[in-house]
């Protein structure tokens, strides 16, 4: 069977159930045009052209709250439905049109959805999460109409052959009346009616069989549609230079599609939530800890508080009170200075050596990548470059990033690498001795998961280029110790990716 993915096609078609309004015709195909969401067809068997159009009409229904133009209002449907299946006879709603008795259903089913009431709050009047909500949504229920029509032919054959031959009926009951032959245009009608009673009945079987399948399809998308928010959450600051700033529809639709093509992303997203909650909890800490326990200098003020004893002890006598009053005075009073004095003094950049090696899968690389992030984002906050290389048995892939710019280029750049092969420490010192872009006082940072064999003359040749460039180099191993690496690094940390606060803490220690 051939199948093929098209884009959504939004260009003007007949209407569904809702008379979409002009901000709708404006703002769905924008965010289409952004964001690319793709529905699935079975080419060589049918080719639903009403989806698409489904899908701005639920857009309009997300944005407006509910508070929609149908073309035949939700209470006549709702009526007539009920009528039918309880088998009284009831002429049809005006406008109706039974070829679209299944969007009508559907659209009933999104309404009385238990997410429904949660998507009215976020959606109402919002483009993005309208959208968003829709592209889900109608990605999901693709997957459900596609398994319809394959389980169903007379649902298939109700939505292409039979419309289209109801429709050519219409048409020829239009000309007969404009002829006056009433009698051929009597047929006609009493022929339409069966037609679309036949239409109308084998799409309402169809939709009874997999109602289950269309709620559980909504519960899937709008999840979906969650993640993504979250996931953005995470992937997007609001700083220069910390990540993409979210202002404006354009943005966002462009790093949603990144996550809804991308179901690793998300993972690698919550992952990174979870570090970055400890990361700013841990530095928090720190800052507190720091006011009360580290005397790092002495500085002068007036700040009676902080004041050394021996300066107190002046006011303890007559002679000294006055000497006392002037100094404090003069804010020349001898007191404890707990600010660190680290931002005064120039830093390196901050170079990761990351292990790509096969046993790097899975948890440890989702890990990984979370903390690279991490950390190449606090080094943008604080002015340092951040460099990132990757390793196995070479160091072959680089990025390199410098304040003032995006994490666009990271997070392109962590999303696509991948673990395989084994590893090599020797390479590692190799690559950051032979660079011309390690600046002294530069912190390096190796996270591995293993051993490996060295050369004594490259471990000597890398201590002597360590020392001569004041450079600092730290070794986080997950989940195993590792005493090669003790060779040639300054620390050697053993990380449990379990304890997200515990390992943030032995990275903020390394750069600070």
């Amino acid at each position: 069977m051939k199948t093929t993915t098209e884009r959504l096609r939004v260009a003007d078609s007949e209407p569904l159930v809702l008379a979409v309004s002009a901000i709708s015709d404006f703002l769905w195909p924008e965010f289409i045009r952004e964001s690319k969401p793709h529905v699935s067809y079975i080419e060589d068997r049918f080719d639903i052209k009403q989806l698409s159009r489904f899908g701005k009409e639920l857009f309009e229904f997300f944005y407006c709250g509910g508070d929609v133009n149908p073309l035949v209002s939700f209470d006549d449907i709702e009526e007539y439905f009920r009528n039918k299946q309880e088998g009284t006879q009831i002429k049809q709603p005006k406008k109706y049109k039974p070829e679209n008795a299944l969007w009508t259903q559907i659209l009933s089913d999104v309404a009385d959805h238990p997410s429904y009431s949660v998507l009215q709050q976020v959606c109402a009047g919002d483009h993005f999460n309208s959208g968003n909500n829709a592209v889900c949504v109608l990605n999901e229920l693709s997957n459900v109409v596609e398994n319809m029509l394959e389980a169903s032919p007379a649902a298939h054959d109700a939505l292409t052959n039979k419309t289209n031959e109801l429709n050519e009926v219409r048409a020829q009951f239009v000309k007969a009346m404009g002829k006056g032959e009433t009698k051929k245009a009597a047929e006609l009608r009493q022929k339409g009616k069966e037609l679309g009673q036949e239409i109308e009945n084998a799409l309402l079987g169809a939709h009874a069989d997999f109602k289950p399948a269309i709620s559980n399809s909504i519960e899937q998308g709008v999840k979906q549609a969650k993640d993504i928010e979250n996931a953005m959450s995470f992937l997007a600051g609001d700083q220069k230079g910390v990540g993409v700033r979210l202002t404006n529809v354009e943005e966002k639709n462009k790093l949603a599609r990144k996550l809804r093509s991308n179901r690793k992303l998300i993972q690698f997203a919550q992952r990174l939530g979870a570090l970055k909650r400890c990361w700013t909890d841990r530095k928090r800490a720190k800052r507190v800890q720091s006011k009360y326990s580290d005397i790092v200098g002495a500085k002068l003020s007036n700040d009676v508080t902080r004041s050394f004893i021996s300066e107190i002890a002046l006011a303890g006598t007559p002679q000294g009170r006055k000497l006392f009053a002037l100094k404090h005075a003069e804010r020349t009073l001898l007191t404890k200075d707990y600010e660190a004095k680290s931002k005064d003094v120039a830093k390196g950049p901050v170079v990761m050596y990351i292990d790509i090696s096969g046993s790097m899968s899975g948890a440890s690389e989702l890990w990984s990548k979370a903390i690279a992030y991490v950390v190449a984002e606090e080094c943008l906050k604080t002015n340092r470059d951040a460099h990132v290389h990757l390793f196995d048995v070479s160091v072959e892939h680089s990025i390199k990033l410098k304040p003032g710019g995006s994490n666009a280029d990271l997070l392109q750049f962590i999303m696509e690498w991948f673990t395989r092969g084994g590893t090599s420490f020797n390479e590692v010192m190799k690559n950051a001795y032979s660079r011309q872009d390690i600046d002294p006082k530069a912190d390096i940072l190796i996270i591995t998961d293993g051993e490996a064999e060295v050369r004594g003359d490259i471990v000597r040749r890398f201590n002597l280029f360590k020392t001569e460039n004041s450079i600092d180099v730290h070794a986080f191993c997950i989940g195993t110790q590792s005493k090669t690496l003790s060779a040639f690094c300054d620390t050697v940390q053993i990380v449990n990716t379990s304890e997200d606060a515990d390992s943030s803490d032995l990275f903020l220690k390394a750069i600070d």
